[in-house]
């Protein structure tokens, strides 16, 4: 009788776990819609149906954004210089960003400044958290939250993306519409990345100097075009650690092989740390929130700590899909301004799974 019903606890213990991903988690968890991006169309093209599918809200987004500028010093200013860029926008912006950027404008009937603006901003704006570890087994795992103000809107509009050539996935990444940007993503068997905000100087300096400095690129068109030129983990820390951007961040990078896993903390011009995992003494997890890893964080936004603690309560063997998105729903890790969480690994990509968030504790 006694092993009779202990078979009945185990059985009813399993289905339990194989439901869990959906029922115990302090919010409903849905799944965005995933789009094919192909780079074979023209560049004003590429982008035409998640435009068209998102036409209510996009414009809606645009004019919050209008809103919050102009509560901030200089809003005319920034205005007038976002006005310009998109007069001459193929002498401000690189291909292919300055024609998809055009073609969303033209299937949403919106001024080409408001998507050029909208690009820009999520660039230095973004709150959120990474992890990057390896498991028991060397596998590398990488997660995110990604944070941001008017998050009731950026729900609606995000999207899965796969930016395929010959009908080919070359890469993919989570994103909003009408952002052509990549802040997450990965190239299948190569590596994955995330960006987060790291808060040196004013945003809106920092907006300014993305749409006028031609030398500095916007960190998230760096990132795409990283997931496009690069073939591995160590090509893409280069690329990303020693390029010029617009704005400092932390690119947090993950590849397919044992260590590869670094957070760079990115200087404008050159990286102001290299931090790389060390499996073999015991650091075979890090964890960037939007603040220096080797500063505490502050207590009005400590989602590092949580995070740290519950990594180390779960430990490398029992690293999974599930449990880093236990993590990953942890308050305040998971706040009321998380749009989506994903989980993936490059060595692994038919396990990355995404999921748009509903919190409001």
């Amino acid at each position: 009788m006694a092993l009779s019903v202990a078979v009945c606890l185990i059985s009813v213990l399993s289905i339990f776990a194989s439901f869990c991903h959906v029922s115990c988690y302090p919010d409903n968890l849905t799944v965005p819609p995933l789009y094919r991006i192909d780079l074979d169309l023209s560049e004003e093209e590429r982008w035409v149906q998640v435009a068209k599918d998102h036409k209510e809200i996009v414009p809606d987004v645009y004019n919050v954004f209008l809103s919050i500028l102009g509560k901030f010093p200089y809003a005319n200013l920034t205005i007038k210089a976002i006005e310009a860029v998109a007069a001459d926008i193929d002498n401000f912006l690189p291909k292919p960003y300055a024609g998809e950027m055009r073609g969303i404008a033209k299937a949403l009937n919106m001024n080409l400044g408001g998507i050029v603006g909208m690009n820009i901003l999520y660039d230095v704006t973004a709150f959120c958290t990474s992890i990057v570890s390896q498991d028991a087994n060397g596998q590398i795992w990488h997660s995110r939250n990604l944070d941001y103000s008017f998050v009731d809107m950026l729900r609606n509009i995000t999207i899965r993306v796969d930016f395929i050539k010959k009908n080919q996935t070359v890469y993919s990444g989570v994103t909003y519409a009408g952002y052509v940007g990549l802040i997450t993503g990965m190239k299948p068997k190569g590596f994955t990345m995330t960006l987060d905000e790291r808060d040196q100087g004013a945003w809106w300096e920092n907006f300014i100097i993305g749409l006028l400095d031609r030398r500095a690129m916007p960190i998230s068109f760096l990132m795409r075009d990283t997931f496009a030129e690069s073939n591995n983990f160590k090509e893409a820390v280069d690329k990303m650690a020693y390029t010029s951007t617009e704005a400092s961040g932390y690119v947090i990078v993950g590849g397919v092989n044992k260590g590869e896993g670094m957070i760079i903390t990115k200087g404008r011009l050159m990286p102001v740390d290299l931090w790389q995992l060390d499996p073999e003494n015991g650091r075979w997890f890090e964890v960037e929130t939007n603040y220096d890893h080797w500063v505490p964080p502050p207590a009005s936004d400590n989602r590092r700590d949580p995070a740290v603690k519950k990594m180390n309560e779960i430990g490398p063997k029992n690293i999974t899909v599930d449990s880093l998105l236990s993590v990953m729903s942890l308050p305040p890790v998971l706040n009321h301004k998380t749009t989506y969480t994903i989980v993936m690994s490059a060595a692994k990509p038919e396990l990355t799974k995404v999921w748009v968030r509903h919190y409001n504790g």
